[in-house]
C-alpha cells in the first residue's frame, strides 16, 4: 500500500499535536539590539521530574517503508529534524491494536521544525528525505523508551509512501 505525504498544516495536524518552525522570526518574541528570544514555539506539559533530550540517527530508506509503529501512554514526545526534511508516518491515539493501513497518515516534517505528539499517537523514526542519514533532537521523559513505549512490526504490510 502506498500513502501520499502530506505537508504539515495546523488543522491537518492538531489530533496529533503541535509543531512550529523554531527559526520563524515572524513568531512572538522580546529581546534587544543585541538578542531575541522566541518563546513557547510549541509547549510541552509533562509530570516528569527528568527530561531526556536525545538525538536519534536514521539513514536512508529509499522507498520510504515502514517498519514499525510505537506509541507512549503517558508520555509526549518530541522531536526536530535538524540537518534534513524527513517523513514521520503517524496514526491517532486511542487504541493499543495495531492501526490499519487506512488509519496511517505520512508528513514532511522540513528542517528546524519541530513537533510534539501527544500521548497515543502512533509514530515511527522521522526518515531522511533528501540527504542518506538524518538527525533528529528527541525530548522524551527520561527512560521512557524502556517504561512507556509499545510497538509493532509493521514491516510485513508493505507500506510505502508517495512523495
Amino acid at each position: 500500500m502506498e500513502i501520499k505525504v502530506k505537508y504539515l498544516t495546523k488543522d491537518g495536524f492538531a489530533e496529533y499535536g503541535q509543531f512550529g518552525n523554531m527559526l520563524d522570526k515572524n513568531r512572538a518574541g522580546f529581546g534587544s539590539d543585541a538578542f531575541t528570544f522566541y518563546r513557547d514555539c510549541v509547549r510541552y506539559a509533562t509530570q516528569a521530574p527528568v527530561l531526556g533530550i536525545s538525538t536519534l540517527s536514521v539513514k536512508k530508506d529509499e522507498r520510504f517503508r515502514l517498519q514499525a509503529l510505537e506509541y507512549h501512554n503517558y508520555a509526549s514526545e518530541v522531536m526536530m529534524p535538524l540537518d534534513d526534511d524527513a517523513v514521520l508516518f503517524l496514526a491517532k491515539a486511542g487504541s493499543s491494536q495495531e492501526p490499519s493501513e487506512k488509519e496511517i497518515e505520512a508528513f514532511i516534517v522540513p528542517k528546524n521544525v519541530i513537533i510534539q505528539l501527544n500521548p497515543g499517537v502512533w509514530h515511527y523514526m522521522p526518515l531522511p528525505l533528501h540527504n542518506n542519514e538524518v538527525n533528529v533532537l528527541i525530548v522524551l521523559p527520561e527512560r521512557v523508551y524502556h517504561n512507556d513505549l509499545f510497538s509493532v512490526d509493521m514491516s510485513a504490510k508493505e507500506i510505502f509512501v508517495t512523495i
